[in-house]
């Protein structure tokens, strides 16, 4: 519903984006773009959705609209390849209107795509024309990872994009209420609780040591679990990546035996160094008493100077063996994958239409031949089909 409102007070503090359309102007709520963005990270990757909640006035002839809500999309499904909203999603989205943004209305949605830029599914601009049908009711798309964002709307029954659109600064009681009560579960926090936990753990052990050790205690624990900690993961990495070779062509198990021995050997030579390390330090502790710092000094920085050099040499066995692994598997990869010529006029949605049937398949196909952008492709270009 329009307000006609000639004597409205239009924000003072604002910041525009792009080009304004003086016909339809768009103002937008800073604490609703920044809760959409957001709302879209925390998503990793994924699709969503939510409506847009705000009034429409007519100030000196021409629309202007103000978004100053958003409601995220609960109780979606997916259908015929895209995320659409069900009738308990606008149940629930109706009930939130009335909690939080009193006499306010639908006058949009949003919709964010990770990786897709403006690209469009023909799909969403018939789900917008069927589903929001006011004239006035906008379409934001948005892809934070290209840092993109833009409206659309139906205009003489025809698509188009809105050229810019103004954020404005002002108090906004019921989007900050709204985020508060709908704010995820912070992983932060947790893990603040498991860390303060583990510091009060350390802080009694240190209480049963006496005063002298303290300080090697904690300086050869710290030493031991970063190097064992890190080898730990890379071991379990370079496995991992020689299984999935071994699993895929049986003719490189001599091969990945000997890099494996030779990685063996490594992990055992640097083992023996962090003993090494640990009777040279007592030595070097013993002897303080009775000899000179500079003495004791030398020692532990030849300790230390061997240990670095091991861990360097270990590490680039440990890459070495990485890349030629990881190089092989992928080139062994492709090769169980269907291969399709690019014709003129095709896109990545017709290609995934034509192979699967819908569009779901696009991110797959982009993300298995090194796609970036899903407009660039070119006749004669052979692609992977997954």
């Amino acid at each position: 519903m329009k307000k006609d409102n000639i004597d409205f007070d239009l924000p003072k503090n604002i910041k525009q984006i792009g080009n304004i359309d003086e016909k339809f102007k768009i103002y937008m709520e800073d604490y609703v773009f920044s809760y959409l963005q957001q709302y879209s990270k925390e998503a990793k990757g994924e699709e969503v959705v939510a409506v847009l909640v705000g009034e429409n006035y007519l100030i000196d002839g021409n629309d202007v609209l103000f978004i100053n809500g958003a409601i995220k999309g609960e109780h979606t499904i997916t259908e015929n390849g895209i995320l659409k909203l069900t009738e308990n999603s606008f149940k629930y989205i109706n009930n939130e209107i009335n909690t939080y943004f009193k006499h306010k209305e639908i006058v949009g949605w949003f919709y964010s795509q990770p990786g897709f830029s403006d690209y469009i599914n023909e799909e969403y601009i018939n789900y917008h024309k069927n589903t929001f049908k006011n004239p006035n009711q906008v379409f934001f798309l948005s892809d934070y990872t290209e840092n993109f964002c833009s409206f659309y709307k139906y205009e003489k029954n025809v698509f188009k994009e809105i050229k810019g659109f103004i954020i404005y600064y002002e108090k906004n009681d019921g989007m900050n209420e709204y985020i508060l009560n709908n704010k995820p579960k912070s992983v932060s926090l947790e893990k603040e609780k498991f860390k303060e936990k583990d510091e009060k753990l350390m802080a009694m052990k240190r209480k049963n040591l006496p005063q002298k050790q303290k300080p090697k205690f904690l300086e050869e624990q710290k030493k031991l679990s970063n190097i064992f900690g890190s080898l730990s993961a890379v071991l379990f990495l370079v496995c991992f990546i020689m299984g999935a070779g071994l699993i895929q062509n049986d003719d490189r198990i001599s091969e990945l035996e000997q890099k494996l021995l030779k990685l063996d050997k490594s992990y055992k030579y640097i083992l023996s160094q962090v003993k090494d390390d640990n009777v040279k330090s007592v030595f070097a502790e013993s002897n303080i008493k009775n000899s000179n710092d500079l003495k004791t000094t030398q020692i532990q920085n030849n300790t230390t100077i061997i240990k670095e050099t091991t861990i360097e040499t270990t590490t680039e066995t440990i890459k070495e063996i990485i890349t030629e692994t990881t190089s092989e598997i992928k080139s062994n990869e492709k090769t169980k994958y269907k291969t399709y010529e690019v014709k003129d006029g095709d896109s990545l949605e017709a290609i995934s239409k034509k192979f699967y049937g819908d569009r779901s398949k696009i991110k797959g196909i982009m993300e298995l031949n090194g796609i970036n952008d899903p407009h660039k492709i070119y006749s004669g270009m052979i692609i992977y089909i997954p």
